[in-house]
């Protein structure tokens, strides 16, 4: 069970052993909310901004080997308590960072990349259906592009880390261009951009995909933590203070989501100047409108949206979190791996 604080002013507390959530009335009518949850159902506790906590409930999470999340108000992750007791979250952060420093971090990470480039053309080829002869052409073209570009990464020896990284982020960076040209030839003319850009974007269209990569970023970021992957040790990111690598990596396959649900508004030709406004110059940034519009659609695509993963059909939020703890559990067995060959 996950118990999940967010509520302004509500508090855990412990009574008779049993964890106690308390949910004020803001009514002022003193008709306070109160739910008793047994301790040993809790698996994960989520404490978000704005709710409290008691030390005798700090406790018994611990004794209970109960997951404790800090979030932030936005529900982002900002830290976890852990007790002294080795536990199944101190085993990944191990082996995680043993798997970082060897060949095979490479062979995930490329790994990622390669569902990445097949995801996009996968979505590419749905975008075929009603249009013109000449768009459809252009899609299988570019289709063939990345295809060649697939086929040539997973022929890419992995030998030395860093040059295996540098090689795969080029590649992938090839298959990009061929992905995000065709994509600006398939969109309404006056959406059409110049290339990818970011920190601004220099038109509406890369304003939208940065802003949504950002709101991807922190949902990846939340299902690795709650899978008890550490954000910070990346397998082809480099690592550096303050840089959640393993997020930048992870993320890969999933970005596809985003262009999905951006292309569906400009092709819907909802967005406009009203959803931006500048920063830095000539560059866009969305404001609260631009922001509301996507943040809606994005998180209604996640929720209403199936995937098939290994033989069934899942919602792309909860596709997201059970790859972080198919991952985990990956990064979990290879210690016991290692002591049966020991």
């Amino acid at each position: 069970m996950e118990l999940h604080l967010q509520t302004f002013g509500s508090k855990l507390r412990v009574k008779d052993g049993i964890f106690k959530i308390t949910k004020p009335d803001i009514s002022g009518a003193g008709l306070h909310e109160e739910e008793e949850y047994a301790a040993h159902q809790v698996k994960t506790l989520l404490l978000q901004s704005g709710t409290s906590v008691s030390v005798d409930a700090l406790i018994l999470a611990l004794e209970q080997d109960t997951d404790l999340l800090v979030l932030d108000r936005l529900g982002n992750p900002l830290g976890r308590l852990l007790s002294n007791r080795p536990t199944s979250t101190l085993t990944i952060w191990k082996n995680q960072l043993d798997v970082s420093l060897t060949t095979e971090a490479a062979r995930v990470a490329k790994g990622w990349v390669e569902d990445k480039i097949r995801g996009r053309i996968q979505y590419l080829q749905g975008l075929k259906n009603h249009r013109s002869d000449t768009k459809q052409r252009r899609i299988e073209q570019a289709e063939a592009e990345m295809s060649d570009v697939l086929a040539r990464l997973h022929r890419l020896p992995v030998r030395e880390a860093d040059k295996t990284a540098a090689s795969i982020r080029g590649l992938e960076g090839t298959a990009g261009k061929h992905y995000l040209s065709v994509l600006n030839d398939l969109l309404p003319e006056e959406y059409r951009f110049n290339g990818r850009s970011t920190q601004p974007a220099e038109d509406m269209f890369n304003a939208f995909l940065n802003y949504g990569y950002g709101i991807l970023y922190r949902k990846v970021e939340r299902a690795l933590v709650l899978a008890g992957v550490h954000p910070y040790i990346g397998f082809m990111h480099s690592d550096g203070y303050q840089r959640t690598s393993m997020v930048f990596d992870f993320i890969e396959p999933f970005r596809v989501w985003v262009d999905a649900v951006v292309l569906k508004l400009f092709f819907s030709k909802l967005p406009n100047r009203q959803h931006v406004q500048p920063h830095g110059g000539d560059g866009l940034w969305l404001n609260t409108l631009g922001t509301r519009l996507l943040n809606s659609a994005f998180n209604k695509f996640i929720q209403e949206e199936k995937q098939m993963l290994e033989g069934r059909w899942h919602t792309l939020e909860h596709t997201l979190t059970e790859s972080a703890r198919r991952f985990a559990s990956w990064l979990l067995g290879r210690n016991r791996i290692a002591e049966a060959v020991a």
